[in-house]
C-alpha cells in the first residue's frame, strides 16, 4: 500500500509532467502562428520565389514546368499580399471604431488615459497587420 503523501506526490508529478508536455506541444505547434504567416506574405516576390523553389524541389520539376508554374505562383503571392493588406486595414478600422465607442463611454480623464494607451499600441498593430511596404493607415 502506498502512503497517502506518496500517492499525492505521484499525482502531482504526473500533473506537472502533463502540464510541461502540453506547454511544449503548444510551443512547438505555435511555430506556424498567424504572425509567422503574415511575415511570409509580406513580400510577394519573395513568397513566389519560395513557393517556386519548394515545388521544384518536392516534385522534381524541370525548367519548362517551372516556367509554366511561375506566373501562377506570382499571381498567388500578389493576391495573398493584397488580401493581407485589405485584412490588416479592415482589422485596424474595426479596432479604431471599437476604441472610439469605448472611449465615448468613459469620463474625460479615463478617455485621455485610454486613448493614450491605444495610440501607444497602434504602431505594433500596424506593424503586425500591414505589409511593410503598405502605407500605414491612421
Amino acid at each position: 500500500m502506498i502512503p497517502s503523501r506518496k500517492l499525492a506526490a505521484t499525482f502531482f508529478c504526473v500533473f506537472l509532467l502533463g502540464a510541461v508536455a502540453g506547454g511544449l506541444a503548444v510551443y512547438v505547434t505555435s511555430s506556424m502562428s498567424f504572425s509567422k504567416f503574415l511575415d511570409r506574405t509580406n513580400d510577394p516576390d519573395n513568397l513566389a520565389q519560395r513557393i517556386d523553389q519548394k515545388l521544384a524541389a518536392k516534385y522534381q520539376l524541370d525548367s519548362d514546368e517551372q516556367a509554366r508554374i511561375a506566373p501562377i505562383t506570382r499571381d498567388l503571392a500578389q493576391n495573398l499580399f493584397q488580401i493581407r493588406q485589405k485584412f490588416g486595414t479592415d482589422v485596424l478600422a474595426t479596432l479604431d471604431d471599437a476604441h472610439a465607442k469605448i472611449a465615448a463611454q468613459m469620463t474625460p480623464a479615463q478617455r485621455d488615459a485610454y486613448l493614450k494607451d491605444v495610440q501607444s499600441k497602434r504602431p505594433q498593430h500596424v506593424a503586425m497587420l500591414l505589409p511593410a511596404s503598405a502605407p500605414a493607415q491612421h
